[in-house]
């Protein structure tokens, strides 16, 4: 589905995770990027009608409690004051015609808008309702290759589950020799007899991407933007263990609520 054209003000339910005022939403300690970026976390977005929820990790935009959209950032960025990307939809190759800008206004306040092709199709501004705190943010990618380690299951398919060890992905019971290439934080090359073979990313939150490339990749590096748009297959991915998930659902009861 994409979240710009078939749905013009999708209500993105971001139901993932981000930082919480209570420890207790914790699985463990959270070692966030040092570059993590001020729009990572959880907002009310105003667009003069209405309030809706917002949610962003470091490098994608959630719809419901998923990952939808990822972010490649374009010219016109000035890090840590405003950021302007090029979107992309989470299974459909190819970036789209939409661009999202976001700036920062102050520590709870930025301002947001997605358009395409010099017509706007929703701006306002966002009310942070989690913490603007990176290093203890849900949402912030993770900087150690253990967080990327271990099981998972597909986001849409509870029953298939991934393994991802140093060694080996196991895949729905396919089992492949791998070998592990970092490429940025939270995110690792998948490299097979020598070949690139997926991207696997810390999707931010629960959750995480396995990207399969085209047969016959050459390398890691993508095109002009430097990252790969196309894929023959993406699988969302969530930790079955994972409660960032549940610890957000509560921070939205503050949705339309901290102005009255």
């Amino acid at each position: 589905m994409n979240l710009f054209f078939v749905k013009k003000a999708a209500k993105l339910a971001q139901v993932c995770a981000a930082v919480l005022l209570v420890p207790a939403v914790f699985s463990g300690p959270v070692l966030a990027a040092s570059d993590t970026p001020f729009f990572t976390g959880v907002w009310e977005l105003n667009d003069g009608k209405t309030v809706r929820p917002l949610v962003m990790s470091d490098w994608l935009i959630f719809d419901g409690k998923l990952p939808n959209t990822w972010l490649y950032m374009a010219k016109g960025s000035v890090p840590g004051q405003q950021y302007r990307f090029l979107a992309r939809n989470v299974g459909v190759n190819g970036v789209s015609a939409a661009m999202v800008d976001v700036a920062r206004v102050d520590d709870t306040h930025m301002t947001y808008r997605v358009s395409a092709k010099g017509a706007i199709i929703e701006q306002g501004e966002a009310t942070r309702l989690s913490v603007p705190n990176a290093n203890d943010s849900c949402l912030a990618v993770d900087t150690e290759l253990k967080d990327l380690l271990g099981n998972w299951v597909v986001a849409t398919d509870k029953k298939k589950r991934v393994k991802l060890s140093e060694a080996e992905l196991n895949f729905d019971g396919q089992k492949q020799a791998v070998e592990l290439r970092p490429i940025r934080t939270g995110q690792v090359g998948l490299v097979v007899n020598g070949a690139p073979y997926a991207l696997f990313t810390d999707a931010g939150g629960d959750y995480a991407v396995l990207q399969v490339l085209p047969t016959g990749t050459a390398s890691f590096a993508g095109g002009p933007i430097g990252q790969h748009v196309n894929f023959a297959q993406e699988v969302v991915l969530r930790r079955s263990n994972g409660r960032c998930d549940a610890a957000i659902a509560g921070r939205l009861k503050l949705l339309g609520k901290q102005h009255k």
